[in-house]
């Protein structure tokens, strides 16, 4: 079992949908290196690594149109996925493009104030971009698939919007890559999505 330190550091791993116009189109999303971005990109397109949308870009849909972009810095240490006590939220989706939704269901049960996971994303702000939100458990791994590229993440466990339980949330270890339903008390780094 891991042991937890409430001091952790927290990352938040800022994530945003973004459009493209129909123009730009992107080659097929991979685990390739920052040095591959420099050397191919997409005449006129959007490419992964790239600085876009108060972030950088980490997935493009297979439109070539759609994509998520993550946050650039550290915000802050030990966030808590509840917001003092456990409730039920009904934020349930894991799926890419839940996010959002998750977010602002969870923000409606657990309400506008306090320092907890997915208000800090609701409330966020950066570049004149302000429809952030905490990212799906399946949105969170696209991120983890892509951090050699976004780069700035630590081995460490980030918070995602989807509720497994009253008392549970999926989280996921940027260490080693896996997936696991954790206290929502605990306290991990989180991460952001934002779909335009």
């Amino acid at each position: 079992m891991k042991t937890l330190v409430n001091s952790r550091l927290v990352l938040f791993a800022m994530l945003a949908f973004f459009s493209c116009s129909k123009e730009n189109i992107q080659r097929p999303v991979t685990n390739e290196t920052p040095a591959d971005n420099l050397y191919n990109k997409p005449a006129g397109g959007f490419f992964i690594g790239q600085s876009y949308g108060g972030g950088i870009i980490f997935y493009i849909d297979n439109s070539g149109q759609h994509g998520l972009i993550t946050a650039t810095a550290d915000q802050g240490t030990g966030i808590s996925w509840r917001n003092g006590s456990n409730v039920v939220t009904d934020a349930t989706g894991t799926a890419v493009g839940d996010g959002k939704s998750n977010t602002n269901k969870i923000v409606n049960a657990q309400g506008k104030t306090g320092t907890y996971a997915a208000y800090l994303c609701y409330k966020y702000k950066n570049d004149g971009f302000k429809d952030w939100y905490l990212p799906s458990k399946d949105e969170l791994d696209l991120l983890y698939d892509q951090r050699n590229v976004v780069g700035g993440f630590g081995a460490t466990d980030y918070w995602s919007s989807s509720e497994s339980s009253k008392g549970k949330a999926w989280e996921q270890e940027f260490g080693g890559g896996f997936q696991f339903k954790y206290n929502k008390s605990l306290f991990f780094c989180i991460g952001f999505v934002f779909f335009r």
